[in-house]
């Protein structure tokens, strides 16, 4: 088995290819898991993640355009997107038992932890501009710090600092605007960090 025939025979469902897929890429897709799902997911959310990516490699092989890189970039984006799936579902189950704990008689609360209100932030989120949103997503989803938004996207921490407060005042505006719409009394103030 060599790098140059993995894919093909994956295409062909051999065990063989898919075991020395894992053998080569385990710990990359590991340790990428392990950095979106950090302060969310368990150990076991992680390796479900990880296993998951594999499960979808021997699905997908067939989908896996060399013109578009790597084998290892290939599955560093099934990682990525695998894993924030399972950070989406994990945050949104934190927040479902949260609304079921804090004081869900306070009309404002609810308005705010209510599902539509986080669909409708999903809205506005994904209305900004690429490079906005990516800012936007890294720092309030991932957490990272802006130093290492910066490494990630290659941007200077000023370009940085710059898309996060032009993100959060276009998400203030949208917000206002949904609110204003819905005939809400609540102001969503988007505060930075």
């Amino acid at each position: 088995m060599t790098s140059e025939n993995l894919v093909s025979q994956l295409r062909e469902r051999s065990a063989e290819a898919l075991s020395f897929l894992i053998h080569e890429h385990a710990d990359a897709t590991l340790s990428l898991a392990s950095h979106i799902l950090a302060g969310v997911g368990t150990p076991e959310d992680i390796e479900e993640c990880v296993s998951e990516v594999f499960i979808q490699a021997w699905h997908r092989a067939h989908e896996y355009d060399e013109a578009r890189g790597t084998v290892r970039t290939w599955l560093l984006i099934l990682t990525k997107y695998q894993a924030l799936n399972i950070r989406r579902r994990l945050m949104q189950h934190q927040t479902l038992e949260s609304e079921s704990i804090v004081c869900p008689s306070d009309p404002v609360l609810s308005q705010v932890l209510s599902r539509e209100s986080q669909e409708s932030l999903v809205a506005c989120i994904q209305r900004l501009e690429p490079g906005v949103r990516d800012v936007i997503i890294c720092r309030y989803f991932l957490d990272m710090s802006v130093p290492g938004i910066a490494a990630k996207l290659h941007l200077t921490r000023s370009q940085v600092y710059n898309r996060l407060s032009r993100g959060r005042e276009r998400l203030r505006q949208q917000w206002d605007a949904i609110n204003m719409e819905e005939g809400g009394t609540f102001s969503g103030d988007i505060r930075s960090r």
